[in-house]
């Protein structure tokens, strides 16, 4: 389900703070230098990194008994007691009020195969009770932390962990709670992978929005997707920033000369080299964009 239109998105990883010995409100911090230096006007969709599934319980969202699970932000500790949660409540209200337009995904961590199986533990629910309930739980996180879409970081090893089924019944669940959501509001369900694993095309096809490829990885080819059955209407440019492994000019370049996607997504605005990553982001969107450096 392809609804592409240009875009220039990015990812944010909340567990690190640059420079070191600084915290989200330090005045020479990483955070503080995209509001500082308007780069949120450059960004269309920002993905936050990481969140986890969790069952539910008395400190989730939304509450429950354990018996299906949701979302939760990764509880990293930052200097003078800030978490992660803390810094994604600051950034969606920072970000917005630098760009009213901006939209909110949050990203699932890749690194535990089991997040996404775990789902289907409750043996009290069929298989598609704990997808539906999942996709309920997802739906109404979203709704209270003000976010516009789920990406799954689909890589080794969740993408290998979890199986075909699990996959397609939990993209079909979330799509159908997206597409009949009360507020009729977007919400947008986006993949970020690396290799194809167990994906299921026909899910994917019918419900995500758009699919950004990591070809800065050195072994993601948009060809193992396409013979997966993966639209190519969906794939995205996944662009790499960190340790000045592309410019906004080669990935520029490298899109119109080799792929012609519509969309960017650059990883990601706040590595030890936040300074170079910040520029590229708003040097890439001017490309894209040439009529609006930044956005009024």
């Amino acid at each position: 389900m392809s609804t592409a239109t240009s875009q220039v998105n990015a990812w944010i990883f909340l567990n690190e703070d640059e420079p070191p010995n600084t915290n989200y409100n330090s005045p020479n911090s990483c955070y503080q230098t995209l509001i500082q230096n308007n780069v949120y006007q450059s960004v269309d969709m920002l993905f936050i990194c990481f969140v986890s599934t969790t069952p539910t319980g008395n400190d989730t969202y939304p509450v429950g008994n354990g018996d299906s699970y949701t979302l939760e932000m990764a509880a990293v500790p930052h200097p003078g007691g800030l978490t992660n949660q803390d810094y994604m409540k600051f950034v969606i209200r920072d970000a917005r009020a630098n760009n009213p337009n901006i939209k909110f995904g949050v990203t699932l961590n890749w690194g535990d195969g089991n997040l996404l199986s775990n789902i289907f533990s409750n043996t009290n629910y069929s298989d598609q009770q704990n997808a539906d309930n999942f996709a309920a739980n997802l739906m109404a996180y979203l709704e209270y932390y003000e976010l516009d879409g789920f990406d799954i970081d689909w890589e080794y090893p969740i993408s290998n962990q979890t199986t075909q089924s699990q996959f397609s019944l939990l993209i079909n669940a979330i799509g159908q709670q997206f597409k009949n959501n009360a507020s009729q509001k977007h919400y947008y369900l986006t993949l970020s992978p690396a290799e194809v694993g167990n994906l299921d095309s026909n899910a994917v096809n019918a419900n995500v929005d758009f699919i950004n490829l990591q070809l800065y990885s050195g072994f993601t080819t948009p060809a193992e997707f396409q013979n997966a059955g993966v639209n190519s209407n969906l794939f995205a440019y996944g662009a790499k920033f960190e340790s000045g492994f592309q410019t906004a000019s080669a990935a520029f370049q490298d899109n119109k000369a080799n792929y012609g996607y519509s969309i960017f997504t650059n990883w990601r605005l706040n590595s030890d080299n936040y300074q170079f990553e910040q520029a590229q982001q708003q040097q890439l969107y001017e490309l894209v964009f040439p009529s609006a450096a930044t956005k009024s």
